[in-house]
């Protein structure tokens, strides 16, 4: 899926001949299973998606430096969010949902991330960009700006996946840019292109949705530093849900956009009918931990998310609509109408005299 997949650092060579292909790599197809709750585990994952539960045979991955101990863990009882917090922290409440509902839980350990970018925005500033926010849509109520309480705005390291690949692609396509003579109005059109991309994110938030975890993107993934130099016992950081297993194929959607767009500047004129066949090579994906202020407010008693990139300040959230204003708006149209109407049949009725 598109919302799924931001590159932030695309490399791409387009050969103008032909690539030959040769055979892929296929993944292993060794699966275990977790010895709690029996779901599938392949050889990557070092705990269990479903109940959190530590791989078994994983202590040669372990030494490796790939995990760590996550302390001050907490669990939302409001949204399932897992996250460790803040251990100076003295009034908890979930940055997701707004929730006091925490329950406590026993130290634990995590997937290591190799990387974790920092902070660039202030508070002050994502402030500014919800309350602008907040009113830049007419479809909003007036007082949204001025009434929404604002739970709590809360500096979150959201865990993300960051792929890199080779791509090799057929494609076929239909012109409108036909040969002299011609007599179809398409001319088929095929080739071959091939690519290198790094910098594919897919979020691995249990809580936040595709749709947002795409929203805030992109970052700069150079800015990152290793989590030892980021005190992760004093910060907020959601803990990693989405094995890279189940992030593989959204990753490898994402390159098939990304091709698809690649392939359409081959095609001269108007395009249609364009299809690609992408042979992925060499996938391979990191956990990273990225910036974000999440922000969940309330309004007439429902719950709405905002959130901000914390290293950029691209920003997206959900907000109530006005149904006030739409009711307006469609009385207007039906009063402009009605009166149209009427117009038209009194024109009517002084032409017949």
């Amino acid at each position: 899926m598109k919302a799924n997949v931001q590159s932030s650092k695309l490399k791409v060579e387009w050969p103008l001949v032909p690539v030959p292909c040769p055979p892929s790599p296929s993944l292993s197809d060794l699966l275990t299973k977790c010895s709690v709750c029996q779901a599938l585990l392949d050889e990557e994952d070092l705990f269990c998606a479903n109940c959190g539960t530590e791989a078994p045979d994983r202590q040669s991955l372990q030494n490796g430096q790939t995990t760590l101990t996550a302390t001050h863990n907490f669990e939302c009882q409001g949204c399932g969010a897992s996250m460790s917090y803040d251990a100076s922290a003295r009034a908890l409440r979930c940055p997701f949902c707004g929730s006091e509902k925490l329950e406590e839980q026993k130290d634990q350990t995590m997937l290591r991330p190799h990387w974790v970018v920092p902070f660039s925005v202030e508070q002050n500033d994502a402030l500014a960009r919800l309350r602008q926010w907040l009113g830049s849509s007419y479809w909003r109520p007036s007082d949204l700006a001025q009434t929404a309480e604002v739970t709590k705005l809360t500096q979150v390291f959201v865990p993300y996946w960051v792929f890199a690949a080779r791509v090799f692609t057929n494609w076929t396509a239909d012109s409108s840019q036909k040969p002299f003579g011609a007599r179809g109005d398409w001319v088929p059109l095929s080739g071959q292109n091939q690519a290198s991309y790094s910098g594919l994110l897919v979020g691995a938030s249990s809580v936040l949705t595709p749709a947002e975890t795409h929203a805030i993107c992109p970052y700069e993934l150079s800015a990152g530093v290793t989590p030892d130099q980021v005190d992760l016992n004093n910060v907020v950081y959601e803990q990693f849900r989405v094995q890279r297993k189940y992030a593989r194929p959204l990753a490898q959607v994402g390159l098939e956009e990304q091709e698809r767009n690649a392939c359409r500047q081959y095609v001269p004129g108007n395009c249609r009918n364009l299809h690609v066949n992408v042979r992925v090579e060499g996938l391979t994906g990191e956990p990273v931990l990225l910036p974000v202020w999440i922000m969940a407010y309330c309004y007439k008693d429902q719950v709405h998310r905002f959130l901000v990139n914390g290293q950029t300040g691209q920003c997206t959230g959900t907000a109530p609509t006005s149904y006030a204003k739409i009711a307006s708006v469609v009385g207007i149209v039906i009063a402009v109408v009605i009166a149209i109407i009427v117009c038209m049949g009194l024109i009517a009725a002084m032409s017949g005299r």
